[in-house]
């Protein structure tokens, strides 16, 4: 359970707006993309997460732990987050891909692909509260490999719409939520146009979506942390989104995975201690 816990840590999220307690979400990596031997071992009675499972307010799961995880098990994981009162989220591309671009590519789903997640889900009995949309922007317009689509923002807004309304057909009351790493460039750490464009592609999301997301997740780069200083934009972001009356989370994870999971603990905490 160790290397669980560990990667537990990972994602929490905690929002950086004025309330009573942030909102804790828990994004552990499971067998099916890498990760832990023994996550399902955290459904078990004696887990020893007992007291940590009393703050987490949101489990994250993966595209391809819905798409290739055991059934049973992902029916025993859906009623155990019921019983904990624990709300479901679902971290995952939000944008269609076409022969054209998008092929392969992180933050894109085959066509079809947002209605047949939800329904997957819906059928093992879960019930899914949040959607964390895997970076539409970066991966839909800056992302430079092969099949890259270079879309403009109201074109990855109008797509990301669509699959929103694909999962509402089967969770009406689904939220919108986002993780992006929008930030000033490491060579102009200073230059606060990241926000301008930030508010310009929010303005948009809504038009389009007709929806205020639910959330907002910096993916810090924190390799980046040196040249990059967290403590001096991340809260100029996180006061652009309580603007928008948008909460605020950061995903907390060690500059560097490698190592074993004492580095990689430490590397996190000392990341914690700089957002606090």
């Amino acid at each position: 359970m160790k290397r669980l816990v560990a990667l537990c840590l990972a994602c929490l999220a905690l929002t950086a707006n004025a309330q009573p307690a942030p909102s804790v979400w828990l994004s552990p990596n499971d067998p099916t993309h890498g990760g832990a031997e023994d996550f399902w071992d955290m459904l078990k009675p004696d887990a020893p997460w007992q007291n940590a499972k009393r703050h987490v307010n949101v489990f994250e799961i993966s595209q391809n732990l819905v798409t290739n995880g055991p059934p049973d098990k992902l029916r025993q994981l859906y009623a155990y987050l019921k019983e904990n009162h624990i709300a479901l989220a679902i971290g995952i591309g939000m944008l269609t891909w076409s022969e054209q671009c998008g092929k392969h590519v992180e933050g894109y789903v085959p066509p079809g692909g947002s209605a047949y997640v939800a329904k997957r889900i819906r059928d093992q009995g879960g019930e899914l509260a949040y959607i964390d949309t895997d970076e539409a922007v970066q991966f839909g317009r800056y992302y430079s490999g092969p099949n890259a689509c270079h879309a403009s923002l109201d074109a990855i807004a109008a797509d990301l719409a669509g699959n929103l309304a694909a999962y509402k057909e089967v969770f009406p009351q689904v939220q919108l939520g986002e993780t992006e790493i929008f930030s000033p460039h490491s060579d102009a750490p200073h230059d606060d146009g990241f926000l301008r464009f930030t508010q310009t592609w929010l303005d948009t999301l809504r038009a389009k979506t007709g929806a205020q997301l639910a959330f907002y997740h910096q993916d810090v780069v924190w390799s980046f942390a040196p040249a990059l200083k967290v403590e001096d934009y991340v809260p100029k972001l996180s006061a652009l989104m309580g603007k928008n009356h948008i909460p605020f989370g950061v995903i907390l994870i060690a500059p560097n995975g490698d190592g074993p999971d004492a580095k990689w603990i430490a590397g996190a905490e000392k990341n914690i201690d700089t957002i606090k």
